[in-house]
């Protein structure tokens, strides 16, 4: 197979999926699509940890992957755009887990977006301040991101260069020694220097002797392992703290859901939001269901009778699936397709 690791990540999410979402689905997950729905998804399906890791996949990618699969026998099409694993694809997905499963400390929900920034500030201050030490005045700076250029400027003239430099070699050196030799030799690998140019993922795989798309997985792991210990022990690492302490403070709703939920505490119902921003119903329920799935304070007391929960829930437990559809049929037709969502939102909240 032509594509790799990719395709064993293709699998992963179409095992998770299992038929109930379409391969669009996959591609918002995949790229990052910031809906209520692609959100609702990656908790659902417990997939949270694939979201946004792979922000430039195009749609041509993701359907020449799934060609591929789907003509070696891997998946099935049930319907149009959905597919479930054959017993050779779920053969396969089983064996390629024991070699190569996919690295646990990903976290593309929490740390995406966060992971991004970090590793661009992160890498150019390496190369500023290796440049430094060899007093090297005229470089190409590794981005053009003018908001990571104006910060770096920013934190090396309120810190010493000297300091920085010890500083971040130990608490790098720390963080590293935590990760195998293979995964700290890749981060080591990526950073540029006034020594060297950092490698792209295909260079380092040709070294390693590996699959391109799993270094890339297993850098972005370590990348999100950094941040994930530096939030717990943040304390032991100053420097590596302040690089994304001004990105800290996440709001886990989108915009346009925070706009709703404003408007909500202000105790206005579901249809004067709807005309109070010109919005459909629909969408505003989709933010309601979103609310529902991030916030465990709120309850949809408004939409929802605890006797109402509980019938579907036991719906749910009985046909064990996500598809509306089959819910809604089952309790035969007595709620409404939000209702139904806003129970899988408040079971998805500890998945």
């Amino acid at each position: 197979m032509k594509q790799g690791y990719f395709q064993f990540v293709l699998l992963n999410c179409v095992k998770h999926f299992n038929g109930e979402r379409s391969l669009s689905a996959i591609y918002h997950l995949l790229n990052g699509k910031k809906s209520s729905q692609t959100i609702q998804d990656g908790k659902l399906f417990n997939l949270s940890h694939m979201f946004s890791l792979f922000p430039r996949l195009s749609r041509q990618q993701l359907n020449d992957a799934c060609e591929q699969i789907w003509k070696a026998g891997l998946i099935e099409l049930l319907t149009s755009q959905h597919y479930a694993l054959t017993e050779k694809g779920h053969f396969i997905l089983v064996e390629n887990q024991k070699v190569k499963p996919i690295p646990s400390a990903l976290n593309g929900w929490e740390y995406g977006d966060i992971a991004r920034v970090f590793w661009r500030r992160l890498s150019l201050l390496v190369q500023v301040l290796s440049n430094s030490v060899y007093e090297r005045n005229h470089y190409l700076p590794l981005t053009k991101n003018q908001e990571d250029l104006q910060w770096v400027k920013k934190f090396l003239r309120e810190n010493s260069k000297s300091d920085l430099i010890n500083l971040l070699y130990e608490e790098l050196k720390q963080l590293l020694l935590l990760q195998s030799n293979k995964e700290a030799t890749i981060f080591i690998q990526r950073l540029t220097s006034s020594q060297r140019v950092g490698l792209t993922f295909e260079q380092i795989a040709l070294k390693h002797k590996d699959d391109p798309i799993y270094i890339y997985l297993q850098f972005w792991n370590i990348v999100h392992s950094i941040i994930q210990q530096q939030q717990v022990i943040g304390h032991k690492h100053l420097v590596l703290k302040e690089i994304i302490k001004d990105k800290q403070q996440k709001n886990t709703l989108t915009a346009s859901t925070a706009i709703t939920r404003s408007y909500m505490l202000q105790g206005i119902s579901l249809s004067e939001i709807a005309v109070i921003r010109r919005l459909k119903e629909s969408t505003i329920e989709d933010h309601i269901v979103e609310i529902t799935l991030h916030d465990n304070t709120y309850t949809p007391d408004p939409y929802l009778s605890k006797e109402d929960i509980k019938r579907i829930t036991a719906a749910i437990e009985v046909l064990k699936t996500h598809q509306l559809k089959k819910v809604k049929e089952y309790l035969n037709h007595q709620f409404s397709y939000f209702q139904i969502r806003l129970v899988f939102a408040m079971n998805g909240r500890n998945e």
